[in-house]
């Protein structure tokens, strides 16, 4: 960046690193993570030398010639969001014939457009509303990482329970469904929950989109569709929780135990665990 004097993307800047063997960053997607943490270092460092300057764009602050745009702090789990839902008729019609293992086959891109926002109160008291939650199953080597869930969460059924699944709801300032034919932006908003809560040293080597989680068997289970992703950790890596007073006790478990672990006992990691077993 400093040798450009331009704003970069943070695809950009990857590359501009690659380009020197003493900066070179690993991974699949290295661009992800230099984007959260710019945009984290840009929201919670008072002396950052980074600003945004647009959708994706970064410049250094010492340039006085630009004008730094400031985007609004994601707040954790509010109450009081607007988030993005489907219809239970839309979510039903496109499951009709796709179950895929405990999963549903259906392309991520096909749920965005269908999808639209309301404020999250209102979806939870209107059960023929679907609140999509971006999910995220994390592996490394033979074993998948677990945490327990804090009373701070705002659903008090969730307290002090185990799980899985990392992830949110899709804000609906994230506007995904504008960007459903761009596969990284599209990727950068459906990811952004996970960057905001976890962090890996080094990044993750690869993530997979393994289907839609739609249980039945509760209302509240009715009322929330998992968009779920498997990612896969390279051997040693260190993963930090960025909210450590929502989520605690962040563990790495065996698969060949899972399921004798508490994490069985919550129904959207046992339907995940069984789905990767299965399929």
């Amino acid at each position: 960046m400093l040798a450009s004097n331009t704003p970069l993307s943070a695809k950009a800047i990857v590359a501009r690193l690659n380009s020197d063997e003493a900066t070179r960053i690993g991974g699949i997607t290295p661009w992800k993570t230099v984007g959260a943490r710019l945009s984290v270092d840009i929201r919670s460092n008072p002396n950052t030398l980074f600003m945004r300057v647009g959708p994706g764009m970064y410049a250094l602050k010492a340039w006085t010639d630009l004008v730094p745009v400031t985007v609004k702090p994601r707040q954790i789990n509010p109450v009081d969001e607007d988030i993005l839902v489907l219809g239970r008729d839309t979510i039903e019609q496109m499951k009709e014939g796709r179950k895929a293992g405990r999963l549903f086959d259906i392309d991520y891109r096909d749920l965005l457009k269908a999808s639209y926002p309301i404020n999250r109160m209102k979806a939870e008291d209107n059960e023929e509303l679907v609140q999509l939650i971006p999910s995220f199953i994390i592996s490394m080597d033979d074993q998948i990482l677990s945490f327990k869930r804090t009373r701070k969460t705002p659903e008090q059924r969730l307290h002090d329970s185990y799980s899985i699944v990392f992830g949110g709801h899709l804000q609906s300032e994230d506007n995904p469904s504008l960007f459903v034919e761009l596969h990284d932006q599209l990727e950068q908003f459906l990811f952004r929950e996970l960057y905001e809560e976890l962090t890996f040293e080094p990044p993750f080597l690869y993530s997979q989109y393994r289907g839609l989680l739609h249980l039945e068997e509760t209302a509240f289970e009715r009322q929330h569709a998992g968009i779920v992703f498997s990612i896969q950790l390279q051997s040693g890596t260190k993963v930090t929780s960025l909210e450590p007073g929502f989520h605690s006790g962040l563990q790495f478990l065996p698969w060949d135990s899972i399921e004798k672990s508490p994490v069985i006992e919550d129904r959207w990691s046992a339907a995940c665990i069984m789905h990767m077993l299965e399929v």
